[in-house]
């Protein structure tokens, strides 16, 4: 047994040694440690046990194909009504050219939009992403999130089951893993209450699942939670991935506050992030990935992150990408990391730079796709 300065870590060392699922007694007291030493390490081991030395980049797409949203979420800076200033719709034909722009050497296109009563339709969605697949057969689609599939689910009058079969069936290979927030009811009802509740975000991933669509997991924290409801939100994820495994990852989601009416509550610290990237390995077990997303908390932290249990440092996003969400609550990353960048920090760190696409396939840095470079039309 090595030696701990925080005694109330040690039963938690022993369950992690047995492969007991920590508690919510243990994850509060992951979160109370003032020893940052042993909640590191305790993460790295448990993500070595994982994914070994190896820390994992895609080279990706990133594309906010509309602005134009009426759930009215609280922590929202993006959201814009159409006919407000700054409102953005792209056409299909857009979307399709701008994946393109650069060329077709990336395995992941990540699509994120908002709750646009004339861009979220199947009959927007099947046509644009069969033309995906035809023209980048070697590319993964990760499109929409549970709140847009409950959406399409609701205007189109059909259950969750159907329309992702439909999504599936032109297509999909994967769920982004935002809507989820916090899923305590009391947050939700106070901070976003037009959008999908905790049960059905669940209901839709497992559901997903199920027709072999993978998916991945959120939580936006350092708002008006407690850190209990973080710590029960890790447990319901848990809970999740045992009743239907498909979870590829979690990614935490520190709170901007620039623009938006929460702005009171400010910027996350340093302490609190990399705590966040510790108990949630702690505390996912049945998870294999937690990713450190260097847009939302930039590259430092998040190499960092990699010696408190994060073992992915998500995507190289393309040279012209244009994110507008963390943009627009005053995030102070680029648009844009060149994968050598990448393959740099973690090596720095001290860990293995692995290349992925979104269901976490392994490629070689140098891997390019065998297909011609392709025309919009």
């Amino acid at each position: 047994m090595s030696f701990l300065i925080d005694h109330a870590l040690r039963p938690i060392e022993h369950k992690l040694d047995e492969g007991i699922p920590l508690s919510l007694e243990d994850g509060m007291a992951l979160w109370r440690t003032r020893d940052l030493h042993t909640l590191g390490r305790l993460a790295v081991r448990q993500k070595e046990r994982k994914s070994g030395k190896n820390v994992y980049y895609v080279l990706n797409r990133y594309i906010n194909s509309t602005n134009v949203c009426y759930a009215a979420c609280k922590f929202c800076s993006f959201a814009r009504g159409e006919k407000e200033e700054g409102a953005v719709r792209m056409t299909a034909d857009e979307v399709v050219a701008k994946a393109l722009e650069t060329g077709t050497n990336f395995n992941q296109l990540h699509i994120v939009g908002g709750h646009d009563p004339r861009q979220l339709s199947l009959d927007y969605w099947l046509p644009l992403m069969r033309r995906f697949k035809e023209r980048l057969p070697h590319v993964q689609l990760s499109l929409f999130t549970a709140a847009e599939i409950d959406y399409l689910a609701r205007r189109h009058r059909l259950g969750y089951r159907e329309v992702l079969t439909k999504l599936r069936d032109a297509g999909l290979d994967n769920i982004n893993g935002g809507g989820a927030e916090i899923f305590s009811e009391r947050f939700r009802r106070e901070i976003c209450p037009n959008k999908v509740d905790a049960a059905n975000w669940l209901a839709i991933h497992e559901e997903a699942h199920g027709l072999g669509i993978a998916s991945n997991a959120t939580m936006l924290y350092g708002t008006i939670e407690t850190l209990e409801e973080r710590v029960e939100h890790l447990i319901r994820l848990r809970e999740s991935q045992a009743r239907s495994p498909g979870y590829n990852a979690f990614i935490p989601l520190a709170f901007h506050p620039d623009g938006n009416e929460l702005s009171h509550f400010g910027w996350t610290t340093g302490l609190d992030d990399v705590k966040m990237f510790a108990v949630a390995r702690l505390m996912l077990n049945n998870f294999d990935h937690i990713k450190a997303y260097w847009m939302i908390q930039g590259l430092k932290v998040c190499q960092v992150a990699l010696q408190f249990g994060a073992d992915d440092m998500d995507g190289t996003h393309g040279s012209t990408d244009e994110e507008r969400i963390y943009h627009s609550a005053g995030t102070q990353s680029g648009q844009y990391v060149d994968d050598r960048e990448f393959r740099r920090l973690i090596e720095a760190a001290g860990y293995v730079p692995v290349r992925r696409n979104t269901t976490y396939d392994v490629f070689p840095h140098d891997w390019k796709p065998q297909t011609a470079e392709l025309t919009v039309a």
